[in-house]
């Protein structure tokens, strides 16, 4: 891999994980990007081996980015760099085209290990990724349901309850979602019915309970 693309709205994030990078992979050229608006404008000019994406930057909070990004290049591989719970998001982001899922909290080696196996293997799972793999392989959904109501969720009401557990109103989410305010309504009342919740605080614990977000 010779060109990779960093995104992320931390500075310091960058930084780290261009040392780590450039550890890795000796003759790599870096670039980085601090919104996903950047990061369409980049990719619409250059041809990157590997894109690092946070998915909880400006513009980029919703996991059709994946899409919109192979799009535009579709050799392009994606690994999701988020504090995210990897049991909520991973498979969730793969199976919508990235090539892999790595959880921030985890040491700053891991990446080195991911891409690695990226350009190895052309794909990067944790073993906690690689057991919910397996796990949906051989469970039924009404089992992995019973496991984590949080799965009875659509990827569009995942990135709709991301934000309401945040404390934003529907206002904030349409803007931040671009959607219209009363499609984010009928994603929050959905969201409500399926997990048996009646109000923010008990979805905000439910989340608690099930994600370690």
């Amino acid at each position: 891999m010779k060109k990779i693309l960093i995104a992320d709205d931390h500075g310091i994030v960058r930084l780290g994980a261009s040392v780590i990078i450039k550890e890795t992979l000796k003759k790599a050229e870096i670039f980085q990007a601090e919104n996903f608006d950047e990061v369409l404008e980049k990719i619409k000019l250059e041809e990157f081996d590997l894109l690092l994406l946070d998915i909880n930057m400006p513009g980029g909070n919703n996991i059709r980015v994946v899409e919109e990004i192979l799009q535009i290049q579709p050799a392009i591989k994606i690994l999701i760099f988020s504090s995210y719970d990897e049991s909520l998001y991973a498979l969730r982001y793969i199976e919508a085209g990235a090539v892999g899922y790595l959880n921030k909290t985890t040491a700053m080696a891991e990446l080195s290990h991911a891409i690695l196996a990226i350009q190895e293997r052309g794909k990067y799972m944790s073993s906690n990724v690689q057991d919910l793999y397996v796990q949906k392989l051989t469970q039924s959904k009404s089992e992995l349901t019973k496991l984590n109501p949080l799965a009875r969720l659509s990827n569009r009401e995942v990135d709709v309850a991301k934000q309401l557990i945040k404390g934003l109103g529907i206002i904030e989410v349409s803007g931040l979602l671009e959607l219209s305010p009363s499609t984010v309504s009928t994603y929050k009342s959905r969201i409500f019915e399926k997990l048996n919740v009646s109000n923010i605080p008990e979805l905000i614990e439910l989340f608690r309970i099930h994600s370690n977000n």
